[in-house]
């Protein structure tokens, strides 16, 4: 409620004092003009002071959101420079920036929508994205001028901050698009009929432009194909994009609610497991659900259904994670800790990855030492105590630089006694592979 106050406040006094400045500027007198430019400068003064104001928390040093911001910004800056043309694919940021990221921030939106994108589709995208805006606002600017100051707001705002990431800010900016065209149309008498047609005439110069580069290239057939032929080719193309969206939404959507159903508290057993089964095979991708049916398995069968979904996802630490405590319980300590290393490497400011990574890699080392196999033990052991090394160091690091701790990552007692008790069992023999160290960091 203050805050609505606030606003309504704020939006009457411009209300009124935009009045007052026209009134004085078109009074005609030369005060009344000197007057309003001076009302108009003390505005802008005041609105800056009071913005800076109240985003000078923002920016405190080590704790602000604005300093999280420059880092976030950073990092997938970075992350942008290894695919710059065409990105690395869709939801980039949400799945790679706990393995990117250089503080312990909590970002799962990079708030920009500018950066956002060109992770997700590279220059190559931002190129398309660009041409589609300076076209619609070169459109409003021409026949709806009023409406380019909201445009100017959803274009600007959303390639500092993320609102390009909700569906709401996109369908706001193809209405505003969309109004500007029945303007034009308006304007220069077009049918809607004329103006469909033109842009499947459009449509069908690119098929027509692109059939031609076939030809050129010897891939196509030798003889053209007719207009109507290049009509129904357009339309298949367009049937096929939508059905095959309609398709995976479809299968994605039957996936979660066959998951729903093994979640609930009622199901017995056996209809558990085939839910969990059914969900899989819809969605293989959804990483949650081949942890669960992985749980109800033996081991090689979920360990195959763990490798097939990382293969859709290879950067989910949660599947390297149950691999490693999978491959842990069989007693295969190397082979558990390379999946530890990756784990934690995809996520290394999480506190209970590192937890749970001593932990099941102390439980293979013990699991070998039982077994008798010394030497292995060690290895696995060595492997533990490097992972811990590291994991003191970054949190040494965070409390040392007083980092913006969103995630409260800090050296868990529980984890200091496990290393420790994997340091005994290494005792002075470090035989862990050479580049662990690289892989870690």
């Amino acid at each position: 409620m203050p805050g609505l106050l606030a606003l309504a406040g704020a939006w009457a006094a411009a209300l009124l004092g935009t009045l007052l400045l026209c009134r004085l500027w078109h009074s005609g007198a030369r005060k009344g003009r000197a007057a309003a430019m001076a009302a108009l400068v003390l505005a802008c003064m005041t609105a800056a002071l009071m913005a800076t104001a109240s985003t000078a928390d923002r920016f405190a040093a080590g704790v602000g959101t604005g300093t999280s911001r420059l880092r976030m910004w950073r990092d997938a800056l970075h992350l942008w420079t290894e695919a710059a043309w065409l990105g690395h694919g869709g939801d980039t940021w949400r799945t790679m920036f706990r393995a990117m990221q250089s503080s312990p921030y909590v970002g799962g939106e990079v708030h920009s929508g500018l950066l956002d994108l060109a992770l997700d589709t590279g220059l190559l995208g931002i190129a398309l994205l660009a041409g589609w805006l300076l076209f619609t606002l070169r459109s409003l600017r021409r026949f709806a001028p009023r409406l380019l100051p909201p445009m100017l707001v959803f274009v600007l705002h959303g390639a500092v901050d993320f609102d390009w990431s909700f569906t709401l800010t996109w369908m706001l900016v193809i209405w505003l698009a969309a109004w500007a065209a029945a303007l034009r149309l308006e304007a220069d008498s077009i049918s809607p009929l004329q103006f469909i047609y033109t842009g499947f005439a459009c449509i069908e110069a690119g098929v027509r432009t692109c059939s031609y580069i076939y030809n050129l290239l010897h891939i196509a057939i030798s003889h053209r194909i007719s207009g109507s032929l290049k009509r129904y080719a357009v339309l298949l193309l367009l049937a096929s994009w939508l059905g095959g969206s309609i398709c995976m939404t479809a299968l994605q959507a039957l996936a979660e609610l066959e998951y729903r159903h093994a979640r609930e508290g009622m199901v017995g057993k056996e209809a558990r497991n085939e839910h969990l089964r059914t969900a899989y095979r819809l969605n293989p991708a959804r990483a949650v659900v081949a942890i669960s049916l992985a749980r109800t398995l033996q081991h090689q069968e979920a360990a195959a259904i763990l490798l097939n979904s990382l293969s859709y996802s290879p950067y989910d630490f949660e599947l390297y994670s149950e691999l490693g405590r999978l491959t842990a319980l069989t007693g295969n300590g190397y082979e558990a800790g390379q999946y530890w290393i990756k784990a934690v490497s995809l996520n290394r400011y999480d506190y209970r990855i590192q937890n749970a990574a001593l932990y099941w890699i102390e439980q293979a080392a013990l699991t070998e030492l039982q077994r008798g196999n010394i030497q292995q033990a060690k290895q696995t052991a060595a492997i533990g105590v490097q992972i811990y090394a590291r994991y003191e160091e970054l949190a040494v690091q965070v409390k040392a630089e007083h980092m913006r701790n969103d995630r409260r990552f800090l050296l868990q007692t529980s984890a200091a006694v496990t290393g420790e008790s994997l340091r005994r069992m290494v005792t002075d023999s470090l035989g862990g592979p050479p580049d662990l160290a690289n892989k870690l960091k």
